[in-house]
């Protein structure tokens, strides 16, 4: 499968909320994760376990809109490359705020599976009251 087939899926899972089930497919064992330039997790069941500690304090899964990508495959090896995805992402926070966050998610792709993830984002905007 070509790096974009798997980009589509892993996109497709995302748009879904299905976070989980895209981290497990397709993050590589090893992962790297940055958020901002900062090692922030190593380690696919790490990256998981985050995940599922940020979703149990949201009280609806969040909303992910992909607004647009790009890739940079490598010639050699049509599984890895580069994707580059800008994300609207909405979530409620616990107390029921409305929150959003863009960003932009640079992943190194080797084999089919994300060996390294890069976030990049200014932070958290706060929409309000939800109710």
């Amino acid at each position: 499968m070509a790096l974009e087939e798997h980009v589509q899926q892993f996109i497709t899972l995302l748009s879904e909320s299905k976070s989980l089930e895209a981290m497990e497919r397709f993050y590589a064992d090893d992962v790297c994760v940055f958020e901002n330039r900062v090692m922030a997790r190593a380690g696919k069941r790490r990256c998981l376990d985050h995940e599922r500690e940020q979703l149990r304090g949201q009280p609806e899964p969040p909303r992910i809109k992909l607004t647009r990508y790009a890739l940079e495959p490598l010639a050699a090896d049509p599984d890895s490359g580069h994707a580059f995805l800008e994300y609207i992402i909405r979530f409620f926070h616990a107390d029921g705020r409305a929150m959003r966050v863009e960003e932009v998610a640079v992943s190194v792709w080797e084999r089919g599976r994300i060996v390294q993830e890069r976030f990049y984002y200014d932070g958290v905007v706060d929409e309000g009251d939800a109710t």
